[in-house]
């Protein structure tokens, strides 16, 4: 349908002759059917004389994260009005509504009695708008003229008329800053008019004239040259007077702003990065089109400037802000969300089946009505859990607004009633707590997890653009000023906060805190969960649910240790935080979005981030090292195709599977010494107090793991997987290789590896000296065949300092935290005995009873993830007796304990639960407050002036995370890496969990570090 066939049609829904007293909008049949009354209003206020309006009952649920499917809303009162309620507003006391007619009335939210009635429009009032400060009502009508009314007496204040033909104005809007009335309407214009400056008053009789004029198109001849009578009923006396009366100055007017009726508009601050403060105004119109433009004060003709569009499939309504949030309810019943932020639609919700002329946000729930009388209620992942029906009709206009300690939604209608609902469980489903204790972080958890920000699946964009939305949300809540950077069209946006310094002794430093809030699917293996992995459960202890320990848990501990000290004036420098959403997707655009926000990230002193996991389940650690990793393909290619060997195979035959398995023999030689020139010649020497760490780790472990025989083989096991570089060829494939081809000579091989590089060793050299040396090692073989060399990934190693002063203050704090209270009694009783199946078993030092040691009960991770888990496999003792006597003579160990020797045992016992029953969760949001359950204790100093206090082990691993080297040559700041969660969390596995007590002492030692940190300086 052409645009004009489509005007056309919309006109002729939208408007009857004049005459009719009776406004209408798209699809309103049935909207404004005249009363018997006239302009006199039945203050009677009335419940519903029949049954309520249908809604599903309440259903009990203790988790505000996840509510159940219908929430009750329950309704305080319903009111009786003369004529169709078109538009509404809510201030602390009383709810106004502009009616057909021309009517403003108001009722007391406290007895529900009408204590106003004003006929302040020739006809009938369209849109209200209330002034920041309350003190001033905005309203528009069908008669072309904005009125401003004062609250308190509501004498009309000002009266503004156009110079143009402008017709029905549906929309308008006041910005206090800039004492400037916005109004947009028929004729598809912008008005505006700066009521501080009073220069262009006018007579009432030059108002009355203007308010006469002949339309262009109500009052044009039809078909037989005549013009319709004017209605003679009201010839305005009745009208209100008093004020000024002002007109909209003719360059004050931006004509065709839209291609259509502009029906709805707004005001947003916090748009514009330059400008927080400034106002911009949005407004939505029959075109389908939502567009946002720059208010500026310093032009002469203060024209709003458009800065960006948003193209809807259908007309636009409604519209409603959100933070960073635009809902937009739309013509068909469609509500359509949009990240001003990226100018990207995140959702669109078609629940409903009629035009969406009502849409309100209530802390972060979408409340929106219906044409067809319906009001349906979306939470912050856009999913209902509420609907019922508001007017036995169509539904016109909405408000929402705070009365007393009650939140109240107001809704209007054709069927001459307003609904006023209590809105019962916006506070507690919601709102975001006031209280920032534990149990309120856990809550704030709950809802986090309960977002699938899955980054390697774009089938859930939507849901990581929600969960930053909603992280960044809280952050505003927790006191930061907060903003989303995009890094690309199809990569989820970076949250960026700030805590400003409080202290009245802070000094100009900073903490840059990393994290990531996507996630690893938990669809492949959902059904090996104890819980719902999406829905956050407390079980003996721990928290169960999918990203609670990687990263969530630890992100929202370090934003509540920040958000304690700034609200308690006691930080003492700044904390920014840095939450990205392609962590486990190699962490696309985080470089570049860095390198162009850095003036606004500001400098940074030191760098922190919680992205790693104990060595065991007892004892907790500080990370300061990490291997680099450089992937690479070798891909041999023949000019000639797949051959079959028995026809063409020969030893004149270069074939390209024969080549790339010498290549790759041509590598790494005996005991996995890698061949390229000078490659361990970086390599630095072991220093005696790095030998030191290594022992102690040694000494500490022993305590708890007595299966663990040789502590020197511990040691060495270590320090090859840290500290030394190592090469792994991960796959080869030979394309059609299968059990039917094995005749088949492939023109094609490849092969997959990496080489782990270690502190002091450059990525991007070792990438550069493998392809050579591959390239030259192939050249020998004198092939016809071709070696390509890809290169497809790179993260350089991190080596900290463990005795600066992140290092010193992270261990303080481990010790202030860890070490128990001898004075409190509740630290004084004994470990409770637990039964073998709820706890963690020791390990046979000889293996399982089938004759197995024990073995790793999981996969290897990822390399976003701080891989501790990265081990070898240790050496089984089923062996030939001849290897395990070379073995013995090459090293004193008969066995290399790795960490299936440390958590195997944790890990088998989770295995077991999850085919075992178990006790139904119970949601981490109850009221029943959160306490750890009984479970193993660091390990405690039994010896010297530390006896009994908790150390931290000081370790490096053998994975890597590319974005922390990254962001100390980027910020020339040390980093530090604090593992928050225990070695069986079991990240990116089913039954993911986070002990409790970890969760609350690592907000602890987040408060210590950001607290003590700056002391150093």
């Amino acid at each position: 349908m052409s645009q004009c066939a489509a005007d056309a049609l919309l006109a002729r829904l939208l408007w009857e002759p004049r005459g009719n007293c009776c406004w209408k909008h798209p699809d309103r049949t049935r909207v404004l059917a005249d009363s018997d009354s006239s302009s006199e209003i039945d203050d009677q206020t009335k419940a519903w004389e029949s049954d309520p309006p249908s809604r599903t009952p309440h259903l009990a649920h203790n988790d505000t994260n996840n509510p159940p499917a219908y929430i009750e809303c329950g309704i305080g009162h319903r009111v009786q009005a003369s004529r169709s309620v078109l538009a509404l507003v809510v201030d602390e006391d009383c709810v106004f509504a502009g009616l057909q007619g021309g009517h403003i009335v108001a009722w007391s939210l406290e007895t529900y009695d009408l204590v106003l009635s004003v006929h302040a429009h020739q006809e009938s009032v369209l849109d209200l708008y209330l002034s920041d400060d309350r003190d001033l009502l905005f309203s528009s009508g069908g008669d072309s003229v904005v009125n401003v009314w004062s609250t308190r007496t509501f004498e009309r204040l000002y009266s503004i008329h156009s110079h143009h033909d402008v017709g029905d104005l549906f929309a308008v809007a006041y910005s206090s800053r800039l004492k400037t009335i916005y109004s947009g309407g028929q004729n598809t214009s912008i008005q505006w008019c700066n009521i501080s400056q009073t220069g262009a008053a006018y007579t009432q009789q030059t108002a009355a004239q203007l308010s006469k004029r002949t339309h262009r198109f109500f009052d044009s001849r039809g078909p037989d040259g005549s013009r319709a009578p004017r209605p003679n009923g009201e010839d305005g006396h009745s009208i209100t007077h008093g004020g000024q009366v002002l007109t909209f100055r003719r360059d004050h007017h931006r004509l065709f702003a839209h291609h259509g009726y502009i029906y709805t508009m707004t005001l947003v601050r916090g748009l514009l990065e330059s400008s927080p403060n400034d106002e911009v105004l949005l407004t939505g119109a029959g075109d389908g089109v939502v567009k946002l433009w720059r208010l500026e004060q310093d032009k002469a003709d203060m024209v709003p400037t458009q800065m960006a569009k948003l193209q809807n499939a259908d007309p636009v309504l409604s519209v409603a802000v959100d933070g960073s949030f635009l809902y937009c309810g739309l013509a068909g019943g469609a509500l359509n969300i949009w990240n001003l932020d990226s100018h990207q639609l995140v959702k669109r919700i078609t629940a409903h089946t009629g035009d969406l002329w009502a849409v309100d946000i209530i802390h972060g729930m979408a409340v929106c009505g219906d044409s067809n009388g319906i009001v349906k209620k979306f939470n912050s992942r856009f999913e209902e859990v509420g609907s019922w029906t508001a007017h036995q009709g169509t539904m016109l206009a909405s408000a929402a607004g705070k009365y007393k300690d009650r939140y109240i939604y107001v809704s209007g209608g054709n069927d001459n009633t307003l609904g006023i609902w209590d809105l019962m469980d916006v506070h507690t489903a919601a709102n975001e707590l006031p209280a920032i204790n534990n149990d309120e972080m856990v809550s704030s958890l709950a809802k986090l997890v309960a977002f699938k920000t899955i980054s390697a699946s774009p089938k859930f964009s939507g849901e990581c653009n929600q969960g930053a939305a909603f992280l960044r949300r809280h952050c505003i809540y927790l006191g930061a000023k907060t903003k989303l950077l995009t890094t690309g069209e199809d990569t989820n946006p970076i949250v960026f906060a700030r805590f400003c310094a409080t202290s009245p002794d802070k000094v100009d430093k900073t903490i840059l805190f990393y994290g990531h809030y996507d996630i690893v699917g938990a669809d492949g293996n959902q059904q090996k969960w104890k819980t719902d992995p999406y829905q956050l459960a407390s079980i003996d202890g721990f928290l169960y649910g999918r990203g609670v320990s990687d990263n969530k848990g630890p992100i929202l501990a370090a934003l509540y240790a920040a958000a304690d000290l700034a609200r308690q004036k006691t930080l003492r420098c700044n904390v920014v935080f840095l939450i990205e959403g392609e962590e486990e997707s190699g962490s696309q655009g985080f470089h570049e979005t860095v390198r162009k926000h850095k003036p606004q990230i500001g400098p940074v002193d030191w760098i922190l981030l919680a992205n790693s996991y104990w060595l065991d389940d007892y004892n907790p650690c500080l990370t300061y090292g990490l291997r680099g990793v450089v992937h690479a393909n070798l891909i041999v290619t023949s000019d000639h195709p797949d051959l079959h060997s028995g026809i063409d195979g020969s030893a004149l035959l270069d074939e390209p599977l024969k080549d790339l398995t010498m290549l790759l023999g041509s590598l790494v030689g005996p005991k996995g010494k890698i061949n390229l020139p000078g490659f361990h010649d970086p390599v630095l020497p072991l220093t005696d107090a790095e030998r030191e760490r290594y022992s102690m780790i040694a000494e500490i472990l022993l305590q708890r793991h007595p299966q663990i025989k040789d502590s020197e083989a511990l040691i060495n096991s270590l320090m090859h997987r840290w500290r030394e570089p190592s090469l792994t060829i991960h796959s080869v494939e030979v394309p059609g290789n299968s059990k039917s081809t094995t005749t088949t000579i492939s023109r094609k091989a490849k092969a997959s590896l990496s080489i782990r590089v270690v502190p002091n060793q450059e990525a991007d050299d070792v990438a550069a000296a493998l392809t050579l040396y591959a390239q030259e090692q192939f050249d020998r073989l004198e092939s016809q065949n071709d070696l390509t060399v890809e290169i497809t990934g790179t993260s350089d190693p991190w080596l900290g300092d463990p005795d600066n002063e992140m290092f010193e203050t992270l261990s303080e704090a481990i010790t202030a935290a860890w070490t128990p209270d001898q004075q409190c009694q509740k630290h004084q009783y004994p470990p409770l005995e637990r039964p073998l199946t709820d706890r963690t078993r020791t390990a046979s030092p000889r293996g399982t009873k089938d004759g197995r040691t024990g073995e790793l009960r999981r996969p290897a991770s990822e390399d976003s993830l701080a891989s501790h888990i990265d081990r070898i496999i240790m050496s089984t003792t089923t062996s030939s007796a001849g290897k395990a006597a070379a073995r013995k003579r090459s090293n004193p160990s008969m066995t290399v304990p790795t960490s299936s020797t440390l958590t195997g045992q944790t890990i088998k016992r989770l295995a077991e639960d999850s085919t075992n029953s178990s006790p139904p969760p119970v949601p981490a949001s109850s009221s029943t407050p959160l306490s750890p359950s009984p479970s193993p204790s660091p390990s405690l100093s039994t010896s010297g002036p530390e006896k009994g206090r908790v150390r931290p082990i000081f370790i490096r691993e053998g994975g890597s995370i590319p974005t922390i080297r990254f962001l100390e040559k980027e910020f020339s700041a040390p980093a530090a890496n604090l593992p928050c969660g225990q070695a069986s969390d079991n990240a990116h596995l089913y039954n993911e969990r986070l002990r409790v007590e970890n969760l609350y002492k690592s907000r602890e030692i987040f408060s210590y570090v950001f607290s003590r940190l700056p002391e150093r300086v």
